[in-house]
């Protein structure tokens, strides 16, 4: 299946209207019950379940009587009608290639079991799906316009939000990347120091007088942590970057450092996460701009309550009696 219908379908199949069993006849139907008025036009129980039916079949039978998710799927209803009615006002329509092929596709051998295996053995009726495809498509065109055309993020709002969100916290232990020179006699240790001081290469000096593991390696220990290793490689670690230690003497023997470089971590840092930050102050803003957006249309729209309803209300009557 094509991959961009294949998330359109996804997306759109809780939306999906399924018809109780082929043998339902019309006097099963559920009875049909006005429950809201939105700028002038009336929706009733059987709208209700188009738009939410998948939610209400994985309820559990308890759940019917929560008011709260009544009131939540009412909610999330009005607010999809709301904006399919200014979508209307504006003249928004789908993208008629797009929906035909999904519905094509949706049709199709292939689409029919992939619906059958995400929503259970209900009948598909197309022309609910045709519906209420075509509804959200020009929604979410609308809303992708809205937020494209007001939706802009400049370079000060980025660093803010980098340092309010981003910015990684300083790590107390430090790392660094370390030569290191062990001999066990004083005169070994004077002889490394001497030829060090002299201009001689410090992993030259190493491989020649070194009895550490990293003698072959010219001394190098890599990145390691300060904590990792004996108290005397504090020493190493006061060194500033290019620096050479003196000798220091420890139980093991003698030991010279030199400190090629402190681990700077930059994978967080504002310049190497600026796209990605973007991207989500970006995301972030155009939620924003059609929250706000459905927050006016709200407030200026004329909501009228009617009947009272529960959820159970909305099953066909066919599904009701079954559970009885």
């Amino acid at each position: 299946m094509n991959l961009r219908l294949k998330l359109i379908l996804l997306s759109l199949t809780a939306l999906i209207f399924f018809s109780a069993c082929s043998r339902i006849g019309s006097d099963t139907q559920t009875v049909n019950k006005s429950i809201v008025k939105i700028n002038g036009n009336i929706y009733t129980t059987a709208d209700l379940w188009d738009f939410s039916n998948i939610v209400l079949w994985e309820m559990e039978p308890k759940d019917l009587d929560n008011t709260k998710l009544r009131d939540k799927l009412l909610n999330d209803f009005i607010e999809h009608k709301l904006l399919f009615q200014e979508a209307e006002y504006r003249k928004i329509n789908a993208d008629s290639d797009m929906l035909n092929r999904f519905l094509a596709q949706l049709r199709s051998t292939n689409g029919s079991k992939e619906l059958k295996a995400l929503t259970g053995h209900y009948y598909i009726n197309s022309q609910k799906v045709a519906k209420i495809s075509e509804e959200r498509m020009v929604v979410d065109k609308m809303l992708r316009q809205l937020a494209d055309s007001s939706s802009y993020v400049l370079e000060g709002e980025l660093r803010q939000y980098y340092d309010a969100k981003k910015k990684p916290t300083p790590s107390v232990e430090k790392e660094a990347h370390i030569l290191h020179i062990f001999v066990k006699d004083n005169v070994s240790a004077h002889l490394a120091a001497k030829e060090l001081a002299g201009g001689i290469l410090f992993t030259e000096v190493a491989r020649k007088y070194s009895e550490g593991p990293e003698k072959n390696n010219g001394g190098d220990l890599g990145f390691v942590k300060e904590s990792s290793y004996p108290e005397f490689f504090s020493e190493a670690f006061r060194l500033k970057e290019g620096d050479v230690s003196e000798i220091i003497t420890s139980e093991y023997g003698f030991h010279i450092f030199k400190m090629l470089e402190y681990a700077h971590d930059d994978r967080y840092s504002y310049d190497s996460i600026k796209t990605k930050i973007l991207a989500e102050l970006y995301t972030q803003k155009k939620q924003e701009i059609i929250t706000e957006y459905v927050n006016v249309l709200y407030s200026n729209a004329d909501i009228q309550y009617l009947n009272n309803f529960t959820l159970y209300e909305l099953f066909p009557a066919e599904e009701r009696r079954r559970d009885n």
